[in-house]
């Protein structure tokens, strides 16, 4: 089966997304179909046409609007440009799996039920941006933003929901919030959840040469996130709880790149934890932080899936999310993290409980271990990408 797969970003990108395309692409060519990945050019220097690692890649200029505030109709605009960009490459696919909604509304204006598509929910735009304006932190510019944002996201997703042949949820809370929000039946969406290479991902010792970079004593503590540092990641509650962790010897380690870099690091500077909060920007030897971590937390109250809690369970370190709350905390958490036995789940609305649950873990290494040896387990029992390749080509052959 020929299939294109899109988001607007892939490789060298990184992130949860361009993770999970390329995972499914890798097992696809490892049992005979054929993935092609179309993906915007976030830098020119990029080339159009590209083979990595047998996945063939597909670059379209990066569609943007510089001037404000014409900015404001981006997401009109992306999708207008992308549709013409689709109808004029010789695309020959059996089917299209995409994975952003404005991929998936281009691609729905452009082959006109020509060729099925399969909608990957790995967030639900209009309800993210939504979120927003509702953050004490969130100025004016972003507000007005959102405000006039969020009508093109509902338009787009709405019809995006209502015409392409099969949604696809990564959880079970992310498949309940788009049926609710759009008012669909429930068996037009399909949970299948992500998997992960626990070839890739495995327990190893500390990596001491990472510890020597960061500037961490050997003998330390390690709090290790890994994600976009936006609102919705929520990475101020996890520093305001290191703020009460009365133990000198634990750091919080922080991996990713995103708007609220700036604030977070003035915060830290607040909270006097610049010493303590070590802010890395994206990197590409993920593996190599679990290694040092004692625990993974990611306080997120909006998270499609989480797929970083499955390489930190795989690496056998044990983690912590919120405990789902929906539709205000809206996580798949209770579906990833099995409460004492591979991690904990704190209560959203109290920094002390999430301090306790913390220091349970870097107090008590007996703990540490058995909470990491089940989470490994676990990940090798139920989430492989095998059987999420196999479950959506399942979806795909219902329909095409």
């Amino acid at each position: 089966m020929k299939i294109q797969l899109q988001n607007i970003a892939f490789y060298p990108s990184t992130g949860g997304i361009e993770s999970y395309i390329y995972n499914v692409s890798k097992k696809l060519i490892e049992i005979g179909h054929e993935p092609t990945v179309v993906c915007s050019q976030l830098k020119k220097t990029l080339p159009k046409y590209e083979t990595y690692e047998n996945i063939k890649i597909i670059r379209h200029p990066y569609y943007k609007i510089h001037t404000y505030p014409l900015s404001l109709l981006a997401p009109t605009y992306y999708a207008k440009r992308l549709e013409k960009f689709l109808n004029k490459e010789p695309f020959d696919y059996d089917i299209i799996w995409s994975n952003f909604f404005l991929e998936a509304f281009a691609s729905c204006n452009a082959f006109k039920k020509k060729i099925p598509i399969i909608f990957f929910i790995h967030a639900v735009a209009s309800n993210l941006i939504k979120r927003y304006k509702s953050y004490p932190s969130a100025d004016i510019f972003l507000r007005s933003y959102v405000k006039n944002i969020y009508p093109q996201y509902i338009l787009m997703e709405k019809k995006v929901i209502k015409e392409c042949n099969k949604v696809v949820a990564l959880s079970k809370t992310r498949a309940r919030e788009i049926c609710d929000l759009y008012n669909i039946d429930k068996n037009r969406v399909a949970v299948i959840p992500p998997g992960i290479d626990t070839k890739k991902f495995y327990p190893s010792e500390k990596d001491k040469n990472l510890l020597k970079e960061l500037n961490i004593p050997e003998n330390s503590k390690i709090i290790l996130t890994v994600c976009r540092l936006s609102f919705e990641k929520n990475v101020e509650l996890l520093m305001r709880s290191l703020k009460k962790i009365l133990n000198e010897n634990v750091f919080l380690v922080v991996v990713g790149k995103g708007a609220q870099r700036e604030y977070l690091k003035e915060l830290a500077k607040k909270l006097n934890l610049s010493k303590k909060i070590i802010f890395t920007g994206e990197r590409n030897d993920i593996e190599r932080f679990y290694s040092i971590a004692d625990l993974f937390a990611l306080t997120s109250t909006y998270e499609g899936f989480g797929i970083v809690y499955l390489e930190a369970m795989a690496s056998e370190v044990p983690c912590i999310g919120l405990k789902p709350d929906y539709p205000k905390i809206s996580v798949a958490t209770d579906e990833v993290i099995s409460n004492g036995v591979t991690g904990f789940l704190a209560d959203p609305y109290s920094i002390d409980d999430l301090t306790e649950k913390i220091s349970k873990i870097i107090n008590d290494e007996d703990l540490k271990n058995k909470l990491g040896k089940n989470a490994r387990k676990i990940c090798k029992d139920r989430f492989s990408w095998k059987n999420t390749a196999e479950k959506i080509l399942e979806e795909s052959k219902s329909i095409t």
